[in-house]
């Protein structure tokens, strides 16, 4: 039988012990690098998140700048307030169209800015009020025969209503007020209201021939 020797025992006690408490604090390093990994890895995420929130911000005010360049590119400029002779001949057209005739005459506008435009169609007349800009029919046309007088100045007129009034507004300048076919001495004609430019108050007549469209008479 043999007997173990208590100074190996103890030595070798003493080097196990060693040993364990080597691995321990290996174990207890590795798992204090592990236990830093997250606290790192979500400090990265975060300033991640803060720089991504930074560029939505960004994006969103850079939307908005876009489309506030947009908005402003889409506004388009109005219609010069005092282009009243243009608004007259838009409702001319208009009103030609909306009843199928030919237009003799234009009154000034009304106190809401609508024009009054008498179309004859066949031996019919047609008032169509047009709205201020000339471009859509108010109300339904009123329908009524057409005088005896305007029917003959429109068999004989060759010039159109839009025509004697350009025609005017070439000649003399102004701004038109009003326009119409009339028969005067047998000779038909077209008589043209304007309003004087430049601080005048008194109106100008512009008479038209209705068969040559030629100014005949003014006032200027």
């Amino acid at each position: 039988m043999t007997r173990t020797r208590p100074h190996l025992t103890a030595a070798l006690s003493l080097t196990l012990a060693l040993g364990l408490s080597a691995c321990g604090g290996d174990e207890s390093s590795l798992d204090g690098v592990n236990a830093d990994a997250p606290v790192d890895m979500t400090t990265d995420d975060a300033a991640a998140g803060a720089t991504d929130g930074a560029t939505a911000t960004d994006g969103t005010a850079d939307d908005a700048g876009s489309a506030g360049d947009q908005a402003a590119s889409t506004d388009t400029a109005a219609p010069a307030a005092d282009d009243v002779t243009a608004a007259a001949l838009a409702a001319i057209s208009t009103a030609e169209d909306a009843v199928g005739g030919t237009a003799y005459e234009i009154d000034d506008q009304d106190g809401d800015g609508t024009w009054e435009v008498e179309v004859a169609v066949g031996d019919r007349s047609h008032e169509v009020t047009v709205s201020a800009d000339g471009a859509q029919v108010v109300g339904t046309p009123e329908e009524d025969g057409l005088d005896a007088d305007d029917a003959a100045a429109l068999e004989a007129a060759q010039a159109t209503l839009v025509g004697a009034i350009e025609t005017a507004v070439d000649e003399v300048g102004g701004v038109l007020d009003g326009a119409s076919l009339d028969e005067e001495d047998g000779s038909h004609r077209f008589e043209v209201e304007l309003d004087r430019t430049g601080g005048d108050d008194d109106d100008i007549t512009v008479v038209v021939d209705a068969a040559t469209g030629e100014v005949v008479a003014s006032d200027a």
